[in-house]
């Protein structure tokens, strides 16, 4: 009986770290799909690509033109490493659900070792972005 405990908790804890891990690879590839969009300069797209949450904060045109003053003097993104990511139920100013916020390390062209946070929901079985922040 001890082991058959012991065995099914190795086993649930297997699956919980297995879907944990597919969580992140999911939201990363994501997100990243996301920033090749931004790093193109699709703003439009990136709006429509994004969550309800992100679409009902700021109009299409509010979101191409805030990215156009704080991208494009940055230049073309040379490189953009990942340096932390976090899963949440709760964002300050959001309701809860199922949150990932990735945090890069990027270089610019014009700009070396920015910062950019990008935060995204589970929406609708799929990753959206619902945050983005460069400083």
């Amino acid at each position: 009986m001890r082991f058959t405990t012991i065995l099914l908790l190795t086993t649930l804890a297997c699956s919980v770290a297995h879907a944990a891990a597919s969580d992140e690879d999911e939201s990363r590839k994501s997100g990243e799909a996301w920033l090749s969009l931004v790093d193109a300069q699709k703003y439009e797209e990136s709006w429509k690509e994004s969550s309800v949450q992100f679409r009902s904060a700021v109009t299409q045109d509010q979101w191409a033109s805030a990215l156009k003053n704080a991208r494009d003097p940055l230049g073309p993104m040379v490189s953009r490493a990942q340096s932390r990511v976090n899963f949440t139920k709760t964002l300050r100013g959001a309701p809860d659900g199922d949150y990932v916020i990735f945090h890069f390390t990027t270089s610019f062209k014009n700009k070396e070792g920015v910062t950019e946070r990008l935060t995204l929901v589970q929406e609708d079985g799929k990753w959206r972005v619902v945050a983005y922040a460069i400083h």
